[in-house]
């Protein structure tokens, strides 16, 4: 199967960024990727001070994706797109934005939890339930708030930095709390993320079981959930289709058949069969 990996970054508008946009095409182009989507970061009022650039001019980067798009290797394609970072009064700043531009695909995430990103600032002092039940909250209020996106971004990334013995979401852990995020979304007709970028933290922490929980994929299907989007959420070109084969196996053993990509905003499913 020949994977499109929706959520990639370059250093060219993604200041954490290490590769440049040739980079990411032709290594993606080389391991055999059917398509990438480049949706560089938009972190418009981000409370840190970076030494790179959270936000980019969106009408330089439509200007680069029209030159990247004339020289592109055989049987592989780019579409262009972004994630924006939520924050609570950005919705309908957002909603406006997004509504002006052609973007492909467009993915809402949230790296603040208590306006705190936890890859700066990963310790809390909250059982893990809580803690996730009250992140999972977080999500569904700002899936609630926005219109404008395609795909919910790393709905684990509060767990990438949680030091907990084992930090992997589970569903048990937050039942109530999925279920409204699930249904949230479902409402909306948006994708969930399986991003890989997570699962391989996971893995570098020697946790066994890395994969996202059987039961809350479960769950998700039961409420009526059918999209799921594959997202390397690379920043190098040595993670570009992650484990896409592995994840997708343990999608299929859930239930799933099908993952969703969007082209010009509107949903492309692909048979995982």
């Amino acid at each position: 199967m020949r994977y499109t990996d929706s959520h990639n970054h370059t250093m060219r508008f993604s200041g954490d960024a290490r590769m440049t946009p040739e980079e990411l095409i032709a290594g993606a182009a080389n391991m055999g990727l059917l398509a990438i989507v480049i949706t560089e970061h938009y972190e418009k009022d981000y409370p840190y001070d970076c030494e790179s650039n959270q936000i980019f001019d969106i009408d330089t980067y439509f200007e680069a994706f029209r030159e990247w798009k004339k020289n592109l290797p055989k049987d592989f394609t780019i579409y262009s797109g972004i994630e924006l970072g939520y924050m609570t009064h950005l919705g309908p700043f957002f909603d406006e934005l997004i509504a002006k531009y052609p973007f492909d695909s467009v993915i809402l995430s949230d790296h603040l939890f208590h306006g705190k990103d936890p890859y700066y600032e990963p310790c809390y002092d909250m059982p893990k339930g809580d803690l996730y039940s009250a992140y999972v909250l977080e999500l569904t209020n700002m899936v609630t708030a926005c219109n404008q996106f395609d795909i919910l971004g790393h709905y684990d990334y509060i767990a990438r930095y949680a030091t907990y013995d084992d930090p992997t979401m589970k569903y048990k852990d937050s039942p109530e709390a999925f279920d409204q995020l699930f249904r949230a979304l479902i409402s909306k007709n948006k994708s969930l993320e399986i991003n890989t970028r997570s699962i391989q933290k996971y893995m570098l922490k020697g946790i066994h079981d890395c994969m996202p929980d059987k039961e809350l994929l479960y769950q998700y299907k039961k409420l009526g959930g059918d999209r799921l989007t594959l997202g390397s959420d690379s920043h190098d070109t040595r993670t570009l289709g992650l484990l896409f084969d592995e994840t997708a196996e343990h999608l299929r053993s859930c239930g799933f058949d099908e993952l969703t990509t969007f082209i010009g905003r509107k949903e492309m499913r692909t048979s995982m069969y």
